[in-house]
């Protein structure tokens, strides 16, 4: 039993880092919180080789006269959850203008970052509503 490396000694070793805490063999002296933060940072610092060495790849060009909003919009599928957080809405679902339905947090369109165009609906409505009276029908007496 004296290469089991999971038996405890019988006095306890602090953290390799001095935060304080104890550590253990099997992290390497470490406290459970700083093996997990020294691990993370090594992670990120690493970068796998199939990244380093992978030419960068030709960015799409956008097709003349067709909008980026006509060639992929996406089809939200289940109705019943929030399209930007996937949370369900019960019946509490508030479909907005770019037809898409959404939970009370992201019913605004400043929360769900909406493809509708407002200002141009207005400018529609309020043309619709008002339309343009010409000086033929004005009749002076």
């Amino acid at each position: 039993m004296e290469g089991d490396s999971t038996q405890k000694s019988s006095t306890p070793v602090p953290c390799a880092n001095n935060c304080g805490f104890f550590g253990n063999p099997l992290t390497e002296n470490f406290c459970s919180k700083c093996y997990r933060d020294i691990n993370a940072l090594k992670k990120v610092t690493e970068k796998p080789p199939a990244e380093v060495n992978r030419p960068e790849e030709p960015k799409e060009q956008p097709i003349e006269g067709i909008t980026e909003d006509q060639v992929a919009k996406k089809v939200q599928v289940d109705t019943t959850k929030c399209f930007n957080c996937s949370k369900k809405v019960g019946l509490l679902g508030f479909k907005c203008r770019c037809d898409y339905v959404f939970c009370s947090a992201h019913r605004y369109s400043d929360k769900h970052d909406c493809s509708f165009d407002y200002k141009s609906a207005g400018k529609a409505a309020l043309a619709k509503a008002n339309p343009i009276v010409a000086g033929s029908k004005i009749h002076k007496i």
